[in-house]
């Protein structure tokens, strides 16, 4: 396949893969936890033709390839990957692969709707909710630990579009909530938070680019055209509350830190009715360079929202530079101590100077990081020269206790081989050795978001 040399996010381990395999038995170091039976799953995007890799690509777009590794009995039975479709080609979310009511689902936001996705990965097909995602979804559901219930904030990619869609779906996958939000110029709304009582969304300056569009459809795009988002200093910087199941009439807008949010770590309610949650702040992206999220490092930062004063009070938390933000499932909308990242910046894994310059040092990804954010401290794991994760996933086990009492899974790149490896870290002792390191047959390009999905969420 010919790529743009020149594009940082077709060259080393971002460039796209051409086919898909299966690989059975894979070798093992150390020993993997017999209690994890299920699949670890991760998504991203996968270009395969000129229209995708073209002067105007842009990281975020291109066809899903989900990446999937099987765990039973400490055994690792293989590993497959396969391009995303739904019941059209151009139906492939690239995005978040997760369970929801027994189903698999490859997610996307800004229009796309869901791809339920056998566990063999081997059937797929669109799936709409029963016509409640005919107009799209959103990349980062919340899922109520304890209910099942799934809420989104969704956006269109689409000149003229008028609000966000907030629905709800139960345990089962049935819409049992839509409502409406009205909001201007199509604000890029990548996450949203929530707690135990309320919902909080995200309206932040990076918003739909007409003239992106007009160029895109004129044939001639620029660098990064093909996500036609840009930062938009017209665009104010709020955030809004509303009761969990509420309405445009119950929403509370308020003026926020003027900055672009892609992930939320969590949120929870206070007992003076303030709303604490952390994010990952970038101080602008897409302003200075439109192919990726690369304008300046991200920062961890703790917002209290106040909506009877109708203020938020910022506090940068940490300072690591770091994404992909990742805590316990069971503390989802609930005070939580401890949250583990992907640290990103210019000490990160170097692929080549061309790369190191073109990503603006941001998106380089780098060890794994795991904060307490009661205490402050910061602990690191790195994975050796030439080796890198992004995204983590933590994994309870059973019977667990304590808030970090089980395993962190990621993928690791390994430079120095180009190949990928899952590695299963003790997470509540990252520095140590790993667990298990499990060697894949082939590099897992530089994604976005995945999942470790046990047997019995999807009954196999």
């Amino acid at each position: 396949m010919t790529t743009t040399n020149h594009n940082p996010y077709l060259k080393g381990n971002f460039a796209p893969i051409s086919d898909e395999v299966s690989v059975d038995d894979l070798p093992v170091t150390g020993t993997l936890p017999p209690e994890l039976n299920g699949r670890y799953l991760r998504v991203g995007p996968n270009p395969t033709g000129p229209d995708e890799t073209g002067r105007g690509h842009h990281w975020f777009v291109g066809r899903g390839m989900v990446h999937g590794i099987r765990l039973r009995d400490g055994r690792a039975e293989w590993y497959r990957n396969r391009f995303v479709h739904g019941d059209v080609p151009e139906e492939s979310p690239n995005t978040n692969i997760l369970a929801q009511g027994g189903r698999l689902l490859a997610l996307v936001e800004g229009g796309g709707a869901p791809v339920s996705i056998a566990p063999d990965l081997n059937r797929m097909a669109t799936w709409d909710a029963d016509g409640a995602l005919q107009d799209g979804f959103t990349a980062h559901p919340k899922i109520d630990p304890t209910t099942g219930e799934m809420h989104s904030v969704n956006y269109l990619i689409r000149p003229g579009a008028q609000h966000l869609r907030y629905v709800v779906l139960d345990a089962t996958g049935k819409a049992t909530h839509t409502a409406e939000l009205p909001v201007c110029g199509v604000p890029m709304v990548h996450d949203m938070a929530m707690t135990a009582t309320r919902v909080v969304v995200l309206d932040l300056p990076v918003t739909l680019s007409t003239d992106a569009v007009d160029r895109l459809k004129a044939g001639t795009p620029q660098h990064g055209d093909a996500l036609p988002m840009r930062w938009n200093e017209e665009h104010p910087s709020r955030v809004g509350v509303l009761p969990r199941g509420g309405t445009a009439d119950q929403l509370t807008w308020i003026d926020a830190p003027r900055c672009y949010v892609f992930h939320v770590l969590n949120a929870y309610d206070a007992p003076d009715g303030s709303i604490v949650m952390d994010v990952v702040r970038h101080d602008t992206v897409f302003r200075d360079v439109f192919r990726g999220p690369a304008d300046a490092l991200p920062a961890l930062a703790r917002w209290t929202i106040d909506p009877n004063r109708g203020t938020v009070r910022e506090q940068i938390v940490s300072d690591h530079s770091v994404e992909w933000p990742r805590i316990n499932p069971d503390r989802v909308g609930h005070p939580h101590r401890y949250g583990w990242f992907g640290a990103v910046g210019p000490d990160g894994l170097r692929l080549s100077g061309d790369i190191d310059r073109d990503l603006g040092g941001s998106f380089q990804p780098g060890p794994l990081v795991k904060l307490d954010t009661t205490t402050g401290e910061t602990t690191t794991h790195h994975f050796g020269p030439g080796r890198a994760t992004q995204e983590p996933t933590f994994v309870a086990r059973p019977g667990a206790e304590s808030e970090d009492d089980g395993w962190i899974l990621s993928v690791v790149h390994d430079g120095n081989t180009n190949r990928g490896e899952l590695v299963v870290l003790d997470a509540a002792d990252i520095t140590a050795a790993p667990v298990a390191r499990v060697r894949l047959p082939r590099r897992v390009p530089f994604g976005f978001h995945g999942n470790w999905i046990a047997d019995n969420e999807i009954g196999a």
